[in-house]
């Protein structure tokens, strides 16, 4: 068994450096190229093979003999969304030939919007899942030369493919965590949490409390599925003894996947996280790195474009909506020109270097020379009577600003609307009691990023309306 281990590890090291070499290697302009030539063909595949698909291209006049050039792609190609796509099919219509056989794992998303999306996955698919997420955390975390314990604490269900690490499965049970990492704190180099930003921030808070010793060991966190504040990260980063400038000692890293479309489409690596970790600290290289004056740094992540073809198109808002074109040639349900609603910029690797070199900050470019995205979130605000607009992702800032009122609080708040005006509920942790300051303290804060005055009522753990104890199996709603 240990000589077949030792194959296999030398095997995946291989993989790990040629894949390594590639991004290091090729230009901008060739994985480009690449991604538009295979967007092409992924689109014929889809428009010859999938009965659903060509439906779509029927109801828009489109001919897929008339698409030859990527520029003829982005004009004439109809843009789909969850709607068109999941609500208004059968899953064995969106597969090829309407074949469901092959399909060994289906999944959906959490149904947060209304109408759930679905992926599915092929045992073929799980090789190549496993293979991506062994490169990004041998990129990240070294995981081929420490010995790492991978944690899902994602939601039952959400499964993660790898044919390297042992791997603890306790979706969301935070005792059993807790209770691992105690057991096995002397028999591994490094823990990797993968899970909501929410649950994780439980795990580890109530961890602390009970004398799981966090600081004294090597602890990645992965998280992601909304915006995460940078302040939500510094907060973390204190609980675990994280020092940011020092990554193998511990990294806090945002992923952004769809379960329609991909574990992973855009990721964070180190050189990202303190870029986006100097614009926190830095108004000036801020407005250069986002083209504009903003109250919160949206995550800077880099993704392939050998591996899905992005494009962004105007929102009803005006703000540029992200458009995923998956590439793989066996992905199940093609997907081409899918509408995620997310808020994205795209930025070429140049551009970056270029801000980079501008404020003296070389020593941050990413080493693999692939574009960015710079991910804003939903960016779905109440609206008041008065026509303003307060924002979910300014109010996370806020709130993690001041770890003190992080840590009485469970993350849980709704932004409402009442007869006389905006309101914000905040939700306590459990046990904790509200100090007779605390709703001035996070006014204040919030004032560094909402400039209306907004009425603050913090309700004990038992008493907030909006979900008793959040069960972590959905995205929050904020509004």
């Amino acid at each position: 068994m240990r000589c077949v281990e030792g194959i296999r590890d030398r095997l995946i090291r291989r993989q790990y450096s040629r894949i390594a070499r590639y991004l290091s290697t090729a230009s901008p302009e060739q994985l480009a190229s690449a991604g538009q030539r295979k967007a092409l063909k992924a689109f014929h595949r889809a428009a010859q093979r999938v009965p659903a698909y060509r439906e779509i291209l029927r109801r828009h006049g489109v001919d897929p003999k008339d698409i030859t050039t990527i520029e003829q792609f982005r004009k004439k190609v109809p843009i789909v969304d969850k709607e068109t796509i999941f609500a208004a099919n059968e899953l064995r219509d969106l597969c090829p030939s309407g074949n469901l056989d092959d399909i060994s794992l289906f999944y959906s998303s959490s149904g947060h919007s209304g109408v759930f999306s679905f992926g599915v996955e092929t045992r073929a698919d799980a090789k190549k899942a496993a293979l991506a997420l062994e490169f990004a955390l041998q990129n990240n975390f070294g995981v081929l030369d420490r010995k790492t314990l991978l944690v899902n604490c994602l939601p039952m269900g959400i499964k993660i493919q790898t044919r390297t690490l042992p791997l603890a499965e306790t979706s969301l049970r935070a005792d059993v965590i807790q209770a691992l990492v105690r057991k096995l704190k002397d028999d591994f180099d490094q823990f990797l949490l993968i899970g909501e930003h929410a649950f994780l921030k439980k795990v580890i808070e109530e961890g602390a409390e009970q004398d799981v010793p966090w600081k004294d060991l090597v602890v990645h966190v992965i998280t992601g599925a909304e915006y995460i504040a940078e302040n939500f990260r510094s907060y973390l980063g204190s609980l675990l003894g994280i020092d940011f400038d020092s990554p193998q000692k511990g990294m806090i890293g945002v992923n952004f996947g769809l379960s329609e479309l991909a574990v992973s489409i855009f990721s964070e690596n180190n050189h990202t996280i303190r870029i986006r970790r100097q614009a926190h600290a830095d108004l000036d290289f801020r407005k250069a790195l986002y083209g504009r004056e903003t109250p919160i740094c949206p995550n800077i992540m880099q993704y392939h474009p050998h591996q899905t073809f992005i494009e962004t198109v105007p929102g009803p808002d005006g703000r540029n909506e992200l458009v995923v074109t998956m590439l793989d040639p066996a992905f199940k349900i093609p997907m081409i020109r899918y509408n995620t609603k997310d808020i994205v910029q795209i930025m070429p690797y140049a551009d970056l270097a270029e801000i980079l070199k501008d404020f003296g900050h070389e020593s941050l470019l990413p080493p693999f020379r692939l574009p960015v995205g710079i991910i804003w979130g939903k960016m779905k605000p109440l609206i008041t009577k008065g026509g303003q607009k307060i924002y979910p992702e300014y109010v996370k800032e806020a709130l993690y600003s001041d770890f003190s009122i992080a840590n009485t609080i469970t993350g849980n708040f709704r932004l409402t609307e009442e007869t006389d005006g905006p309101a914000l509920l905040l939700q306590l942790r459990r046990g904790r009691q509200c100090r007779k300051s605390l709703a001035d303290e996070i006014g204040k804060h919030l004032k560094n990023f909402i400039e209306q005055d907004i009425p603050i009522r913090i309700l004990p753990f038992e008493q907030f309306p909006y979900g008793l104890e959040h069960d972590f199996e959905r995205k929050n709603r904020y509004v």
